[in-house]
C-alpha cells in the first residue's frame, strides 16, 4: 500500500459553511477514499490557515482513481487547490539516494 498527502487550501466560503454546520469531515471523507481502495489515516486542519492535510493509503498504482478524486473535489468548488502527493518511508527515500548516486545529469548551461 502507498501512501498519500492531499493537500486542501479551502475557499472562505467553506470555512463559512463548516462555523454554520459543524461537523466531522473525516467521517464524511472516509467513504470517498474507501470507494476507490483506500482508507483514511489522519485528517488535519492546519492551525490558523485554511489548509486540510489527509493521509490515506491506496494500494499501488491508482493514480487513475486518485486523480479522479481530485477532479470531483475540485469541480465540487468548495476548493481552491488540491494536491496529492505520495509519501516514501525513510527505507524508500535511502533507495532512491542511492539510485540518484549512479545517476548523471549536465544542469543547463554547463
Amino acid at each position: 500500500m502507498a501512501r498519500y498527502l492531499a493537500i486542501l487550501e479551502v475557499k472562505g466560503e467553506t470555512c463559512g459553511s463548516l462555523i454554520a454546520n459543524p461537523q466531522d469531515r473525516k467521517a464524511a471523507t472516509a467513504p470517498l477514499f474507501k470507494a476507490i481502495g483506500g482508507e483514511v489515516e489522519h485528517y488535519w486542519f492546519g492551525v490558523g490557515s485554511n489548509t486540510l492535510y489527509i493521509v490515506t493509503s491506496m494500494p499501488d498504482d491508482n493514480d487513475t482513481n486518485l486523480e479522479a478524486l481530485t477532479m470531483l473535489v475540485c469541480a465540487s468548488g468548495i476548493v481552491q487547490s488540491m494536491n496529492m502527493v505520495k509519501l516514501l518511508t525513510s527505507e524508500e527515500a535511502v533507495s532512491a539516494m542511492k539510485k540518484a548516486a549512479e545517476l548523471s545529469y549536465t544542469p543547463p548551461g554547463s
